[in-house]
């Protein structure tokens, strides 16, 4: 549950969502304006992989703006060891998505390019960011609940972004075996987009979420609606 008591955090968090909710609808836009919008999954549309990267890269390093100098130069003696085992772990985690999916009734013979792909959507906008703020070791701790995030509203907000990523992927394969025969219905598609969908919803509730908490100081009855959404999101 976001708290008040913080309000830099609070201000990082909103800023880092209204970004998403700029840049992604954005890029989503530009893609259908092109034609390109049933590339998506494809080699092909690899440059959208890249520009969602180095957008989160981005707000990673807004979001740990505010670390402690002294932090900073505990962190740059490892850094190259730092990048070296988030790559790894990165990898690993693309592999699991890659099983996963398959496991979960994606094809097993041929499309692995489309699956690969999205298992690598699934990992820049659920484990990356957490790595990119916490570091290899307590994102392994928070993925298997071994730490919880306590009053740390960022990480909060950045668990809220990988469930429903991973909950909209998995919505959007709810239509791919309905009888539409419509172009979008081709794997992956719908999952890719259910995933970006998912990821902007939870930026979008937080931004939503931030903006009523501050409001329910002059009108609690607002309380209401905030309660809603922490139900709606995840609670520590």
């Amino acid at each position: 549950m976001f708290s008040l008591t913080n309000h830099l955090e609070l201000r990082r968090i909103t800023i880092s969502s209204l970004i998403t909710c700029i840049y992604l609808p954005s890029i989503v836009t530009v893609v259908s304006y092109k034609g390109l919008l049933y590339s998506v999954g494809n080699a092909s549309s690899f440059y959208i992989l890249v520009l969602i990267f180095i957008a989160e890269l981005l707000k990673s390093f807004y979001l740990n703006s505010n670390n402690d100098i002294q932090a900073k130069k505990k962190q740059s003696k490892n850094k190259a060891g730092d990048i070296i085992r988030s790559f790894v772990f990165l990898l690993c985690v693309k592999f699991c998505f890659f099983v996963g999916i398959i496991l979960f009734g994606a094809p097993v013979l041929d499309c692995h390019e489309e699956t690969l792909m999205l298992s690598t959507l699934l990992t820049l906008l659920t484990v990356f960011p957490l790595i990119v703020h916490t570091g290899v070791e307590t994102s392994m701790q928070l993925l298997f609940g071994l730490k919880n995030y306590g009053k740390d509203t960022i990480i909060e907000m950045l668990v809220n972004n990988a469930l429903l990523t991973i909950c909209g992927a998995w919505l959007g394969a709810v239509v791919i075996p309905l009888d539409w025969n419509t172009p979008w219905q081709v794997w992956p598609i719908p999952c890719y987009l259910g995933a970006i969908g998912g990821f902007l919803l939870s930026n979008v509730l937080t931004v939503l979420k931030v903006t009523l908490m501050s409001a329910a100081q002059k009108y609690p009855a607002l309380n209401v609606l905030v309660h809603v959404l922490n139900r709606f999101q995840t609670s520590k």
